[in-house]
């Protein structure tokens, strides 16, 4: 019979009552939330719930889903974690899992890190390419993950992370992949001027859409219809029937890189994000700009649509802001988080309930950032602070004692040192007055031990006798003084 151990005590071990053991995390559980809902909607007296400014209102949060006409309720500018691996790289892509308990993080190194999603902590690191990561996407069955990296491979992956396929798909460096409604066409592009679209049974390509001049940045498949966008380094949008090879239209909306393009969850809007600052929100109905967004101070590198507010659009740039955007509304921004990172802003993505929004920055980190609570007056206060670009603190001045000179004046280019000259003493203003007080001091007879009397008498300070020795002339003494003796 085995030994029963209480309280997970284990041998030589402490167990899980040890009060060093015990790590306080922060945790984002969506239960709470969910069962209130469910509450008020069975219970037949359930009135509509009044937020108030405390903290203690909390428990009446609901989903997101749960208020459709109040788009403000779902953004989440509150800052609530920072992951960042061991081995410090770029996150150039975020990605949920479909269940919303786990979230995939794809670095420039080629790790894929697995996050947890109520404490954010880490669970598990595989070396999934050789090359960064730059797209992740689940099919709607939500059991194949298609990635691809930098080198242009593309790799299927189970609900387990298990890579089971692996090929080369593009020459060039992959920049986004997207999955069909149906699940069994994807579309990859790259930096190569075309997208192709590929067989996601056999992984064989079936047809490329050649129409861009240049770079093909992004693309994006429409979620209930046979539809593609692609934007390209040209400045162009084209939208594409994936059984032809052929643009079905061109939109000329951008002045510079289109960086971005992704349908809304229902379907109608198309919003872009591109290098000319700006976010576009497109009607498919009527092909034309239904907004414009002007927010960011440099170019737009990533957007996100909420999966249950078509009304919410979250957009991240290279000045490391991060904004949110109601499509239904007027062209400035619900909220602004101003230095969300310290680094461009590569990739966001909301889980699947949308109470959370992670980004992956160049910063090396992974954020988490949630809804704010009744009672929060400021998001800016919360955040973390930039130790790593130490923006939070005065410069430092190292002093230089090895007269190296600054960094532009010591590389290969400088031109080659002279001799050291030190510095001149400083004057000091009364070392004249010592110097001469000094002087008239010696000069003045001193009176102490002498030897002998009268002619004869010889002071210790008297050098007549060696300077006889030497042939020096000797000085007689004053008459005067004689006198007076």
């Amino acid at each position: 019979m085995g030994e029963i151990v209480l309280y997970g005590k284990g041998k030589g071990g402490k167990g899980i009552d040890d009060p060093s053991k015990r790590i306080a995390r922060r945790t984002i559980d969506y239960g709470s939330d969910v069962v209130r809902w469910l509450y008020d909607c069975l219970s037949p007296r359930a009135t509509g719930r009044h937020l108030q400014g405390h903290y203690s209102y909390t428990r009446d949060l609901v989903p997101p889903f749960a208020t459709p006409q109040q788009p403000y309720d779902a953004i989440c500018p509150r800052f609530v974690h920072a992951a960042a691996n061991k081995t410090r790289a770029p996150v150039n892509v975020v990605h949920w899992f479909p269940h919303g308990r786990r979230l995939l993080s794809g670095t420039q190194t080629g790790e894929m890190t697995i996050w947890n999603g109520l404490q954010f902590h880490f669970e598990n690191i595989l070396q999934a390419h050789n090359a960064g990561i730059r797209a992740m996407q689940w099919n709607p069955e939500e059991n194949i993950l298609v990635s691809g990296d930098q080198l242009g491979i593309i790799k299927f992956w189970d609900q387990y992370i298990y890579n089971f396929q692996t090929f080369q798909g593009h020459k060039e460096a992959i920049c986004d992949i997207t999955v069909s409604p149906t699940g069994l066409k994807f579309c990859s592009c790259a930096d190569d001027s075309h997208a192709k679209v590929w067989d996601l049974r056999t992984g064989e390509e079936e047809r490329a859409f050649t129409g861009h001049g240049w770079d093909v940045k992004c693309c994006h498949w429409h979620p209930t219809k046979g539809l593609v966008a692609t934007g390209s380094k040209d400045s162009q949008i084209k939208l594409w029937d994936p059984r032809a090879s052929e643009a079905i239209t061109t939109i000329y909306c951008h002045n510079n890189t289109v960086s971005k393009v992704q349908w809304s969850p229902h379907g109608q809007f198309l919003a872009s994000a591109s290098r000319d600052q700006m976010v576009m929100l497109m009607d498919i109905r009527t092909m034309s700009v239904r907004r414009v967004f002007k927010g960011h101070q440099k170019e737009v590198t990533s957007i996100c649509w909420h999966p249950e507010q078509e009304a919410l659009l979250a957009s991240g740039g290279h000045d490391a802001n991060l904004h949110f955007w109601d499509t239904f509304g007027s062209s400035a921004p619900l909220e602004s988080v101003i230095g969300a990172h310290e680094g461009p802003i590569w990739s966001l993505s909301w889980h699947p309930l949308g109470h959370l929004l992670v980004s992956g920055s160049n910063d090396y980190s992974t954020r988490f950032w949630s809804r704010a609570r009744p009672g929060d007056d400021s998001f800016t206060d919360i955040l973390p602070k930039k130790v790593a670009l130490g923006a939070n603190e005065a410069p430092i001045v190292i002093p230089d004692d090895m007269h190296v000179g600054t960094v532009f004046e010591s590389g290969v280019f400088a031109d080659p040192p002279g001799p050291y000259v030190p510095p001149p003493p400083e004057a000091d203003a009364n070392a004249e007055a010592i110097a001469a007080e000094l002087s008239a001091e010696l000069q003045k007879p001193r009176s102490g031990l002498s030897v002998g009397e009268g002619a004869e008498r010889k002071d210790l300070f008297d050098t007549s006798d060696f300077d006889a020795e030497e042939g020096r002339p000797i000085a007689k003494p004053d008459a005067s003084a004689k006198g007076g003796d």
